[in-house]
């Protein structure tokens, strides 16, 4: 009898042990309340709503009734602060939803400016198809395009050291 007691209690005492040196299960996540939004929630709204746009009446939206987005006027030839100005109004709508994306391509593929090849590049790796096709239309007219690199004068060739010659 006492060695069946004495192996009850040798099993409870390991029972015990395991218990209190066991790994606890991670909590659970429960879904945050809609009451008071999580900050990590808030900082991902804009890029949710990149992927679910809220419908756009058929009538407002330029692009399903053919119509071609408005377009900006382009700067004259010497104009560096229209230019400029044109370069941050692309950038800001590149910014923008999916329509301001493929707006501000169109509008750099109408100018044909060599400064708009960045925002051309950067519209070949958007989520858009249609964005990345018409990227990729545009930057089709500098393919091949070499730009001219001006041609500095030749480095003077300094003749090395006598003792050089001698490690070779």
């Amino acid at each position: 009898m006492s060695g069946s007691l004495l192996a009850a209690v040798a099993a409870l005492f390991s029972l015990g042990l395991w218990l209190a040196t066991r790994r606890r299960p991670a909590p659970r996540l429960v879904a945050p309340s809609t009451a008071f939004p999580d900050p990590v929630e808030a900082l991902n709204r804009p890029q949710l709503a990149l992927l679910h746009p809220a419908p756009v009446p058929h009538q407002l939206h330029p692009l399903s009734i053919g119509q071609p987005a408005p377009l900006a006027p382009l700067p004259r030839a010497g104009d560096a602060r229209q230019r400029q100005l044109l370069l941050s109004r692309l950038g800001a709508l590149m910014a923008g939803d999916r329509s301001q994306r493929l707006a501000a391509i169109q509008q750099a593929h109408r100018w044909g400016e060599r400064a708009v090849l960045p925002l051309l590049r950067r519209g070949l790796r958007d989520v858009d198809p249609a964005v990345c096709a018409a990227a990729a239309q545009a930057i089709e007219r500098y393919r091949g395009r070499i730009e001219a690199v001006p041609v500095a004068a030749p480095i003077p060739q300094v003749p090395l050291p006598r003792n050089v010659a001698r490690t070779r």
